[in-house]
Order: C-alpha cells, then structure tokens, then sequence
C-alpha cells in the first residue's frame, strides 16, 4: 500500500501579521499537515510581499511559500476571502470555514443591521451576492457544526476540519488545584460588551475583569486565578478564549448565539448556557455565578467531561487531515 499526496503542494494563505484565533489555526493546520508528509506552506497576503510567522506562531514551524496558482496545487483560504478565492485560474481553490458570522457579517444585533453589513461587503467586491450558494465551484472544509448547518442549506456538503487551541494548554499543568481559585469573573471586552456590561452593573460586588493587553503568560495567570469566565459574544467559530480558560480550570458561562447554541461546538451542560435575551436572564445568571462561587470545586468536576474532550482535539484534527488529504493506491 502506498500513500499518495493529492496535491503537488498546498499553499494555505493568511493575513500577513494577523493575530487571532483564525490566523493560529491556519498555521496549526500546515503544521500537522507537514508533520504527516504532507508538501504545506503558508502563503500570506499582500502576495507581491515577503513576510513570516508572527512572532506567537513561530512556534508551529510553518514553512513559508510564494503564491503559486499552477495546476497541481491546492489553495485554502479562510472564509474571509471568498473572492481571491473564486479568482484562482488554475489550481484547487478551497475555503476553511472558521467561522460563519465573519463570512455573512452577522452580529445578532439585529436582522437588519447584519443584512447590510453584508450588502456593503458585497458592493466592496469582498462577498458574493447570495451567500454560499455561488461558492459551489469551491472545496469547503468546516470547521464548525454551525457552518456545515448553513453550507448543507446552500447545496454545499463540506470536509469536518476542526482545530485545537495551543497543545501547551492541554494538559494538567494548570487544572492541579482549585484552592487558589478567587471569585472572579473574566471577560473579552471585545465580546457581548453590552450584556457583559449590564451584568457588572446588577451585579457590583463582584470583580469583573477584562482580558486586554496580555501576552500568553500574562493570559495564563489570569486564566488560572479566576473562577468563571463569561462569553456573551456571537461565537462565529469555535472559539479559542472559552476553550483556553476550560483548560485553565475556569467554568464556563456563555450565550447561545452563533456555534455556542449547539452541543457540537460547544459541548458543555446546558446549564451554563443562557439566552441574554431571555426576561429573567439577569436573575438567572446571578444565580448560577454565586452558585460557582460556594460551590466551585463541584462546577469544577461538572467540566471535566469537556476538558477531555478538548485533551482529543489535536488527535481529531490530525485524523481528519489524513482523512481527506492522504489516498491509499
């Protein structure tokens, strides 16, 4: 039996110094991707500039390649690029769904307001008119159930390709003990700011703090001393923050917008799921958080289930790799 490579090289293109969730799993999938044999580089945007990893993700040792668009070749874009991606001539154009919220410009303010978002993307030239639905010409992998939901309503049955957040993360380095654990509530500002900021106000005795301005490290160490973390954003993806803090001992409490609203992405107990919209929202989040407080080493256990879970990921990610881009003849 011989393994044979489908692609004479796979270029996976990215932002150049972008530094985010998105970014980190792009250079993790050529990473596992030369690990396994595979011939995978990043390639990243401006095209006619030379640039390497950011300095997080030097880490991944990710080889760097120039943009070839050559019969042969494989080219994945993440979801935000729809357009350079429908612009390859000669190659196998490919888009990573890292999240579906940032391709249709949603934000769950309201229907409206997401529906011009994207109008105003679309009149940039930078989403195509009608969603997903005239991006069949496309290979799609999905990293999310949330995304294979609304590729299947488009006519589009994508390749499950998850990520995993930094393997440093999971382990038990930092889910040792819970006696060190202080009640505090952490938070991105940059996620459900106006639900987080109603909470602080119900709720003035207890510490709220915002994660902003951290390196890793400093990331860590608070991760690592809070008791709860909260995430009342839209979740476009599987996001990086609620599974990192998990992995730091902290329990979760988030909404059910996005890839939060099923148990795929986000499996945890529906319990630490609220609707914010919901009358008694405010009532009813009190209630759990205190219970968190008193009983935390109870609400600790509750997530262990999920922690292992996210132990796998990396094992899932690889398979899945092998899966679609290693054939048999």
């Amino acid at each position: 039996m011989v393994i044979m490579n489908k692609y004479n090289k796979i270029l996976v293109v990215c932002p150049s110094g972008a530094i985010t969730g998105g970014p980190e799993a792009l250079h993790q999938l050529v990473a596992h991707m030369n690990n396994l044999g595979l011939p995978a580089y990043m390639v990243y945007l401006p095209f006619d500039k030379v640039a390497e990893a950011p300095e997080p993700y030097k880490c991944y040792k990710a080889p760097v390649a120039r943009y070839e668009d050559v019969i042969g070749n494989l080219i994945i874009f993440p979801e935000v690029l729809p357009m350079l991606a429908l612009k390859v001539r000669y190659a196998k154009s490919a888009l990573w769904w890292l999240s579906l919220e940032n391709f249709l410009e949603r934000r769950h303010v309201w229907p409206l307001h997401d529906k011009v978002r994207y109008i105003k993307k679309v009149i940039k030239g930078q989403r195509p008119v009608g969603g997903a639905k005239n991006l069949k010409s496309l290979l799609h992998f999905s990293q999310t159930e949330h995304s294979t939901q609304y590729l299947r309503s488009c006519g589009i049955e994508p390749i499950p390709l998850i990520d995993s957040i930094n393997e440093d993360f999971l382990t038990n380095k930092y889910l040792d003990k819970t006696s060190h654990k202080q009640d505090i509530i952490l938070y991105n500002p940059t996620k459900g700011r106006k639900v987080t900021e109603a909470l602080i106000k119900a709720y003035p005795q207890w510490r709220f703090v915002p994660l902003k301005g951290l390196n890793r490290d400093e990331l860590s160490e608070a991760l690592y001393s809070a008791k709860m973390y909260i995430d009342f954003g839209h979740h476009p993806g599987r996001d990086r923050m609620p599974r990192e803090a998990a992995m730091h001992g902290c329990c979760l409490i988030t909404g059910i917008l996005g890839s939060a609203g099923n148990v795929v992405d986000l499996p945890i107990p529906s319990t630490y799921k609220f609707d914010s919209s919901a009358p008694d929202f405010i009532v009813d989040f009190g209630k759990l958080a205190g219970d968190i407080f008193s009983h935390f080493d109870q609400h600790f256990s509750t997530l262990l289930e999920y922690r292992n879970y996210l132990k796998g990921e990396p094992k899932i990610f690889r398979q899945q790799i092998r899966d679609y881009f290693l054939s048999e003849d």
